[in-house]
C-alpha cells in the first residue's frame, strides 16, 4: 500500500470507473446532457489493465454474477476476487475522491483494493489514449469487440478537452498599428491578452490570421475540414475580444462573422457539424503535436465520471449524443501567457504579430 503514490482527482476518477465497472458489470449510455439513458446500456466481458512496466492483466466478468478472475494473456488464472464486496468500498473511494481538497492526495480504501485487485498504478499506462481497453457484449450486433475508452472526470474542477501548449498558438499579423508595443505588452491586469487585443484594435490594429505555430497540429485540423485552422482562429480572436467563451457561442458568432460569412458562405448548421468534428477527434485521439490518421484511437467511446458518482458512457452507436454533449458543454479558456508563449506584440521580418492560444475545458 505504502508504494502507491498520491494522484489527482482525474486520476483517482480512473480507478473509480475501473471499479465501478466490476461493480456493476454495466455501464449505460447517456444523453447530451450526461443524463442516463432508461433502457439503453453496455454490457462489460472483460477489461484489459496495461499498467506500465507490468504484464497486462485481463479482468474476466463474464464467468458469473459476482467473481471476478484475473489471468495474464496467457489465460493463466492469478486470482479469483468476490466483487460483492466492492459497492461500500467503492461509494467511500468516491466520496474520498469528492470531498479532498488537496491537488494530490492518496486514498486508503483505493491502496488496499489495488493489492487486492493485483493493480500497481492507479491509471493506464501514459503512452496509450485508450484509458481502459475492454471487451462489451454489443447487443446490436450481438458480437463481443475490444474497445478502447477514454476517461473524463466531472469531479472537482472542470477537466480540459483540449490541452494548452506551445503547439495549440495561433499566429495573427497585426496591420494597421499605430500604438506603442511597449506599452500593450506591459498592460498587466487581471484579463491581460483581452485588454491587450482591446486596445491594439482602439489604436487601428486589425488582427488577420496567418497560420497555426505548430504545422502538425494544423496539419491535423485540415485533416477534418481544409478551413478549419481560419475557423478555430476566428472563435478564439472572437473569444480574446469578447465575454463569449462557450464553443456553441463562439461557433455562432463565427455564422455571423462578415468577411467568414463572405469567403465561406457556410450556415451556422454547416460551422456547428465542423466543430464538432474537431471536438470529437480531440476527445477519441487527436493530439496537436502528434501525426493524426483521422480514426478514433480510444475507439469505443467516452467514459464519463459525474459529480455525482454515476459512471455513465458515450459509444459509437450513440456517438450524435456524444458530439451535442461536447458542443454544448464547452468552452474557450486562457492558459498561462508565460508558459506558452502568448499574447505579445512581436516584430518578425518588418512585420507586426501577436499569438493567441487554444485551451477547450468543459464546463462545470
Amino acid at each position: 500500500m505504502s508504494m502507491i503514490k498520491e494522484n489527482n482527482k482525474g486520476e483517482w476518477s480512473e480507478f473509480y470507473a475501473f471499479l465501478k465497472i466490476l461493480e456493476d458489470r454495466k455501464l449505460f449510455a447517456a444523453d447530451k446532457n450526461l443524463e442516463i439513458i432508461d433502457g439503453k446500456f453496455f454490457v462489460f466481458h472483460k477489461i484489459f489493465r496495461d499498467e506500465k512496466d507490468e504484464p497486462v492483466k485481463i479482468y474476466d466478468l463474464s464467468k458469473s454474477d459476482t467473481q471476478v478472475l484475473i489471468t495474464d494473456e496467457a489465460g493463466r488464472t492469478l486470482k479469483e476476487f468476490d466483487s460483492s464486496v466492492l459497492k461500500e468500498k467503492t461509494l467511500k473511494i468516491f466520496e474520498r475522491i469528492r470531498d479532498e481538497k488537496s491537488r494530490s492526495f492518496t486514498i486508503p480504501e483505493a491502496c488496499e483494493l489495488m493489492e487486492e485487485l493485483l493493480c500497481t498504478k492507479v491509471k493506464a499506462s501514459s503512452s496509450k489514449k485508450a484509458d481502459l481497453v475492454a471487451i462489451i457484449y454489443d447487443r446490436i450486433s450481438k458480437t463481443a469487440p475490444m474497445l478502447g475508452f477514454s476517461i473524463k472526470s466531472m469531479i472537482g474542477g472542470a477537466s480540459t478537452l483540449l490541452n494548452p501548449g506551445k503547439t495549440t498558438n495561433f499566429i495573427y499579423e497585426v496591420k494597421g498599428f499605430e500604438g506603442n508595443i511597449e506599452k500593450i505588452n506591459a498592460i498587466k491586469t487581471g484579463a491581460q491578452i483581452r485588454d491587450r487585443v482591446r486596445t491594439i484594435s482602439e489604436q487601428g490594429g486589425s488582427f488577420e490570421y496567418v497560420g497555426v505555430s505548430n504545422e502538425q497540429f494544423g496539419s491535423n485540423m485540415k485533416m477534418i475540414d481544409t478551413a478549419l485552422p481560419e475557423f478555430i482562429a476566428s472563435m478564439l480572436l472572437d473569444f480574446f475580444s469578447d465575454s463569449r467563451k462557450t464553443v456553441a457561442n463562439l461557433a455562432s458568432a463565427l455564422s455571423e462573422n462578415e468577411h467568414i460569412t463572405s469567403k465561406y458562405g457556410l450556415s451556422l448548421t454547416n460551422y456547428e457539424y465542423k466543430i464538432k468534428n474537431f471536438l470529437d477527434a480531440v476527445a477519441l485521439g487527436m493530439v496537436p503535436s502528434k501525426p493524426w490518421d483521422g480514426f478514433a484511437k480510444a475507439h469505443g467511446g467516452y467514459i464519463v465520471v459525474k459529480e455525482n458518482g454515476d459512471v455513465v458512457c458515450y459509444h459509437l452507436y450513440n456517438r450524435d449524443e456524444f458530439r451535442a454533449y461536447l458542443y454544448e458543454n464547452t468552452k474557450f479558456d486562457a492558459a498561462s501567457t508565460t508558459r506558452y508563449e502568448y499574447g505579445k506584440l512581436y516584430e518578425k521580418d518588418g512585420k507586426l504579430f501577436f499569438n493567441l492560444n487554444l485551451q477547450i475545458r468543459f464546463l462545470k
